[in-house]
C-alpha cells in the first residue's frame, strides 16, 4: 500500500469515527484524482473543448462528493472509497443524462462507448449510460473482482500494471479478467440494442 493509499484509508476511519476535520481532509486528499477522472469522463463525452454541456468537471466532483457525504458509508480502504465514488459520478452523470433528454424532449442525447469510457485499446459497441450502468451492476453479481478491475481500467483510466498494483492481483490475473469482461460487456451491450 503506498503512503498515499495509507493516509486516504485512515482519513477514512477517522471519518467514520466522526472526526470533525477528517472529511475536509479526505477531501483535500481525493479531490484532484475525482476531478481528473470528471474531466476524462466528460472530455470523452464532449470532447475536449467540453462542447455541448453545461457540466464541468468541478461541479460534478462537488455532487459526487455531496452525495457520498450523505450516504455515509464505511469506507474499509482507498480501493472501496474509489469504487463507490465511481458508482456515485456514473448516477451523478446518468441523471444529468436523463435530465438533459427529458428537457429537449429527446435531443441532444449523448452516446457512450466503452472505447471513450476507457482506453483507446477497447472496441466494445456503443452504449448510454443507464445500459452501461445496468451491464456493470450485472457484472458485479457475476464477479465482484472482475468488476473492480472493469471499474479501474473504464472509468479510472488504470494500465493493466496500476490495477494490479492497486488490487494485489498479479498482471496475468488482470488480464484474464480484463479480457472476460470486455468480451462480457461487449455482448451484454450488443443484446440491449437489439
Amino acid at each position: 500500500m503506498s503512503l498515499k493509499d495509507q493516509e486516504i484509508t485512515e482519513l477514512l476511519t477517522a471519518v467514520d469515527e466522526g472526526r470533525e476535520d477528517a472529511m475536509k481532509s479526505l477531501m483535500d486528499r481525493v479531490y484532484s484524482d475525482l476531478v481528473r477522472v470528471a474531466d476524462h469522463q466528460l472530455k470523452a463525452r464532449h470532447g475536449p473543448d467540453l462542447a455541448g454541456t453545461t457540466l464541468e468537471p468541478a461541479a460534478l466532483v462537488n455532487e459526487t462528493f455531496l452525495k457520498l457525504i450523505k450516504q455515509r458509508n464505511r469506507y474499509d480502504s482507498r480501493g472501496h472509497f474509489f469504487a463507490i465514488a465511481t458508482r456515485v459520478m456514473l448516477r451523478v452523470l446518468n441523471d444529468y443524462y436523463r435530465a438533459r433528454h427529458a428537457a429537449k424532449r429527446g435531443g441532444g442525447l449523448q452516446r457512450v462507448t466503452l472505447s471513450k469510457l476507457g482506453q483507446e485499446h477497447a472496441h466494445e459497441p456503443g452504449s448510454e449510460i443507464p445500459e452501461f450502468l445496468d451491464a456493470l451492476d450485472q457484472l458485479e453479481k457475476l464477479d465482484g473482482r472482475t468488476a473492480e478491475v472493469t471499474k479501474l481500467r473504464l472509468i479510472w483510466g488504470l494500465t493493466i500494471p496500476e490495477i494490479s498494483t492497486a488490487t494485489g492481483l498479479s498482471v496475468a490475473t488482470v488480464e484474464r479478467e480484463w479480457e472476460f469482461a470486455r468480451r462480457w460487456l461487449g455482448s451484454k451491450l450488443k443484446r440491449t440494442k437489439e
